[in-house]
């Protein structure tokens, strides 16, 4: 099947965020949360996303056309100062799951406690029949039929049940495997003052945290109890976090997360400031509708948990594009592998360019679940939606995350200024103007040589010296001489205007 000719190109960098069309559900949620909270809107789509994956990654998996079946839980990160409402939010997206877990924990009491009673009911029969044993032995006389009610017995041996715990916050690698191995193979690190995850003890073992976005298998080995395999889990990350705290978890840790590629995995938020603008208008009756259908949705989602709450590896239902969504998947795929290139969108974030295509397929089938069932396939709508999404916040990583190299920032930085000055309805500039007030990058002269040389052979710019040593940069090199131009800047700088002969 081939591609049709009308494949639009990748989403513009640092576009806004429009609302998804394909998906109605969410795009009222985040509108009744818009309204509630006066949150920005990004902080709340990467919120409902995450809670999203917790909802649903132990529930569905996702067929990748030519790569095969994968998860879908997403690692979020979102970078805001107090203030911005991130654990109203969160509270908010959360209740539900909060309140089944809450239910459950009750439910888990009761269990416990005829659990505990069947113990002791069962060690009592296992002492009465170990006493007959003894007896018959001592008599030298036949156990057999007492053997096998032994064995019978134990074969029935009261199973302690499993505590369902969906969140976590502070708590190690070793003690979530340990649950994801002993649980029902699903859980979310969630916190709202992401401090407590980032500079917490389980940053202290990412390649952990590697292997569990990408559902791979690993041991662990403990000396002083059963070592275990941690087997096809399910782990979501949704971490709020001030800039103070990731820059204090950059500082120590940063090379190593950049290094081998963990934060590469992560969605990551860095919205405007809202606060000032939140001002109130009025009642916000029929407004919330959208949470509300959100509420009632996760209700439903989380009814069917209590079914497989004993089972550690229950089955998932497989989530598949449609054919005409397949076809944009491969283009979307090869588009984004191209981009790894030199001069690529992501020639410097390699890893994170290479993770993006596989967020936007568990950001699609999220979407598509939620918005229409796990019986429906994921349609091209809602695929160029997610894509949309993804590229937002790979755009926010990519700002965030110093993943461009100083001298290409320095270029970046220098052609910037010098179109501002065109944009003006300028034409040349002195050297020492820019190094006075230009970007602070340029203050070092060597830098500011070296960038203007860099220019000047790709031809944006000319670099004209005068007798007296003043550097002048013509903003338009292929053009004629302008002489109305010329006098202006001359008469500006204070400097003779025949002197543009000798700057030739």
């Amino acid at each position: 099947m081939n591609l049709p000719d009308t494949l639009p190109g990748l989403p513009v960098m640092n576009q806004t965020l429009p609302a998804p069309d394909s998906c109605p559900m969410t795009h009222n949620l985040v509108y009744s949360l818009l309204r509630k909270t006066q949150a920005p809107a990004d902080l709340i789509l990467l919120s409902a996303l995450s809670t999203y994956s917790l909802l649903l990654q132990g529930r569905v998996d996702v067929e990748r056309p030519g790569v095969g079946v994968g998860p879908v839980s997403l690692f979020g990160l979102t970078i805001a100062d107090s203030g911005e409402r991130k654990s109203t939010v969160a509270r908010l997206l959360e209740k539900p799951v909060v309140e089944f877990q809450a239910s459950q924990n009750e439910e888990y009491a009761e269990k416990l406690a005829n659990y505990e009673a069947e113990t002791e009911v069962f060690q009592d029969a296992v002492k009465v029949l170990r006493k007959k044993i003894s007896g018959r032995l001592k008599k030298e006389l036949n156990v057999d039929d007492l053997k096998r009610q032994l064995v019978e017995l134990r074969r029935h041996k009261p199973k302690k049940p499993r505590k369902f715990q969906m969140i976590f916050e502070d708590v190690t690698t070793e003690a979530i495997a340990l649950e994801l191995n002993h649980g029902c193979g699903s859980a979310a690190l969630v916190s709202d003052e992401g401090a407590t995850i980032l500079n917490g003890r389980i940053v202290q073992d990412l390649p952990r945290l590697n292997k569990l976005w990408s559902a791979e298998s690993f041991n662990v080995t403990r000396k002083s109890s059963e070592s275990f395999t941690v087997d096809d889990a399910r782990l979501t990350v949704s971490i709020m976090a001030q800039p103070s705290a990731v820059a204090k978890f950059m500082k120590k840790r940063g090379d190593e997360s950049l290094g081998i590629g963990f934060l590469a995995r992560f969605l990551v938020c860095n919205p405007d400031s809202s606060q000032g603008t939140r001002l109130l208008r009025g009642s916000l009756e029929g407004d919330c509708d959208g949470y509300q259908d959100y509420l009632q949705r996760a209700k439903e989602i989380l009814r069917t948990k209590e079914g497989y709450v004993e089972n550690s590896k229950p089955g998932r239902k497989i989530l598949r594009f449609t054919e005409e969504a397949k076809i944009y998947w491969e283009w979307l795929y090869n588009e984004i592998e191209q981009n790894l290139q030199v001069n690529g969108r992501f020639q410097y974030a390699k890893d994170h360019g290479s993770k993006l295509a596989e967020n936007i397929t568990r950001i699609a089938a999220l979407l598509s679940c939620i918005e229409y069932g796990e019986d429906q396939k994921i349609s091209v709508d809602v695929l160029k939606d997610a894509e949309v999404m993804g590229f937002f916040f790979s755009d926010v990583f990519l700002r965030c995350f110093k993943s461009t190299p100083e001298y290409v920032k320095d270029l970046e930085a220098l052609r910037d200024y010098i179109q501002g000055v065109r944009d003006d309805g300028r034409r040349f500039v002195r050297k020492n103007k820019i190094r006075q007030s230009g970007p602070s990058r340029m203050r070092n002269k060597p830098v500011l040589d070296f960038n203007l040389d860099k220019l000047a052979r790709l031809g944006e710019i000319s670099i004209l010296v005068a007798h007296s040593g003043m550097v002048v940069i013509d903003l338009y090199p292929s053009y004629f001489h302008d002489d109305l131009q010329w006098s202006h800047f001359c008469l500006e700088n204070r400097v003779p205007a025949t002197d543009y002969k000798s700057l030739l």
